[in-house]
């Protein structure tokens, strides 16, 4: 398994976002995105940074399509979400979340969503 800085690197490189991993009971996680997957896009929009992954979700409200990377391919899926469901919640969703298969270290308290400077490293 990548560690986070390795999953960084590796999705700065691809031009995407590193997962972290997803909240338990998410959309994110119902669909099976987890922790090592690289988001590429949302809604057809690449997302090399947070602030175009908050552009492109609120495109739609009701669901999203993501391309992942994820074991050398590129993987489509489609989510759908509750209409009441903000953009920064979803963003928060593809954050850690303090699941057990999280790597050490990952501490989603010291994580912020809107500011990919604090997240952990």
């Amino acid at each position: 398994m990548l560690s986070s800085e390795q999953l960084t690197k590796l999705a700065t490189a691809l031009g995407g976002l590193p997962v972290l991993g997803c909240r338990p009971g998410s959309p994110a996680a119902r669909a099976g995105v987890r922790y090592g997957d690289v988001l590429l896009s949302v809604n057809g929009v690449p997302t090399p940074d947070w602030q175009a992954y908050i552009e492109a979700r609120a495109l739609q409200k009701a669901q999203m399509q993501i391309a992942i990377f994820r074991g050398g391919e590129e993987i489509t899926i489609d989510l759908v979400f509750d209409t009441n469901t903000t953009p920064e919640q979803l963003l928060e969703a593809f954050l850690n979340s303090g699941d057990e298969d999280l790597p050490d270290g990952v501490d989603e308290a010291n994580a912020d969503p809107t500011d990919p400077s604090k997240l952990p490293s």
